[in-house]
């Protein structure tokens, strides 16, 4: 642990909405067997509650996952502004879900939009929390586009919300727009109304979906949305991976998620989706803990924690030495032994160094170990004629 985070909870559980808002991704679109699979797959990473979808229109997926994972808790959205959404909440608790979170949007423009009045939102929000409290197991209020409603009559929300027996309450940043500050002072906002427990939910539009989720925990929420490698709508979702290290390693916050677990978790939802992993991706990615300058080659090879913030085993990931501009004979050295190919001299360190810097420079690109080994065989050009593939061999 490096820092405390002064009003967080002893706890967070991370509820994964992949395979709700990760399928909102403009690419992404899942089978009926993929959820299932991914429910197993984040149950054994630790995950204990799944959003499975909208209340009504996934009820099949709620059933296939309270079948076949029946150690997880499942969730749903009812979107208490649609017609019919009484029948949805009574479908999915046939369905198993345990938690029907009640959605109704409350910004000015949204409530507009739908051509609802903020009174007729009140009383159907009361009504939706009483029917869902009484058909399902559990149930919470979550307001969509929170941040950009006003706070007098988010107030009124979230108490006709508690008035009616609601015990749980969410924060959405709908549109990402919002600062870590206003997603904090909206948590507390929420505790004073309520006295309930409060779960955000942030949109990553300017980047700002993990400092958004973790301000909201600062301010003692106890739930935290996130999907796999951030997928979900427009620029995505905070990330599953980042926030259980980010609180787990960084401010000592037990979540629950077995960390070693999130790189072969991103590599099966980035195999499924067909959407690749960014190297440079935090945590996860296949360059997380690359190094290809010599003195943090060398650093590295002497104490890994002198350049790393925690090892790349602790999250399933693992430590790869690459070869491109600005790399040198130290680098070159530690690339021979790697792959089992003879030392050479000094010299012809120097010499070796030179050329994958000149074939890095002409080709932008990383000097992969199949173009090394020629190179090293007196094989290949130090004019490629075509660009090579980065190397994903590690150390």
């Amino acid at each position: 642990m490096i820092a405390g985070m002064s009003g967080a909870p002893a706890r967070v559980t991370i509820q994964d909405v992949t395979l709700r808002e990760g399928q909102q991704a403009a690419e992404v679109a899942f089978t009926l067997e993929e959820k299932v699979d991914l429910g197993a797959r984040l149950a054994a990473a630790g995950v204990r509650r799944v959003q499975a979808g909208y209340a009504g229109s996934d009820d099949e997926t709620i059933a296939a996952l309270k079948r076949g994972v029946p150690e997880l808790e499942l969730s749903a959205l009812l979107v208490a502004f649609r017609p019919g959404w009484e029948a949805a909440a009574v479908s999915a608790s046939a369905a198993g879900v345990d938690v029907l979170m009640v959605l109704f949007r409350v910004a000015p423009g949204q409530l507009r939009a739908i051509g609802v009045s903020p009174d007729q939102a009140l009383d159907t929000i009361a009504r939706a929390v009483e029917v869902c409290l009484r058909v399902a197991p559990a149930a919470s209020l979550d307001p969509s586009f929170v941040t950009l409603a006003d706070e007098g009559f988010l107030r009124r929300v979230y108490q006709t919300g508690a008035q009616a027996g609601a015990r749980r309450f969410g924060v959405a940043d709908s549109t990402g727009v919002a600062s870590p500050e206003r997603v904090a002072g909206l948590v507390r906002l929420v505790r004073e109304v309520t006295g309930g427990e409060v779960g955000v939910h942030c949109h990553d539009d300017f980047g700002l979906g993990l400092a958004n989720t973790l301000a909201g925990i600062s301010a003692g929420a106890t739930l935290a949305d996130a999907s796999v490698l951030g997928l979900g709508e427009r620029a995505g979702n905070c990330a599953t991976e980042e926030l259980a290290v980010a609180l787990e390693l960084l401010y000592g916050v037990p979540t629950g998620i077995q960390l070693e677990r999130l790189t072969p978790l991103a590599e099966h939802v980035s195999g499924v989706t067909g959407l690749p992993i960014p190297g440079a991706k935090a945590v996860v990615g296949a360059d997380a803990f690359s190094q290809k300058l010599d003195m943090h080659v060398a650093l590295t090879r002497e104490d890994p924690t002198l350049l790393e913030p925690f090892p790349p085993e602790r999250v399933g990931n693992r430590r790869r030495l690459r070869l491109g501009l600005g790399t040198g004979p130290v680098a070159v050295a530690a690339k021979l032994e790697q792959l089992g190919l003879p030392p050479v001299d000094a010299e012809r360190a120097r010499s070796l160094a030179e050329s994958v810097n000149e074939i890095a420079r002409r080709q932008k690109s990383a000097v992969s170990d199949q173009a090394f080994r020629a190179l090293v065989r007196g094989q290949a050009s130090v004019r490629p004629a075509a660009a090579t593939t980065p190397s994903t061999e590690g150390s």
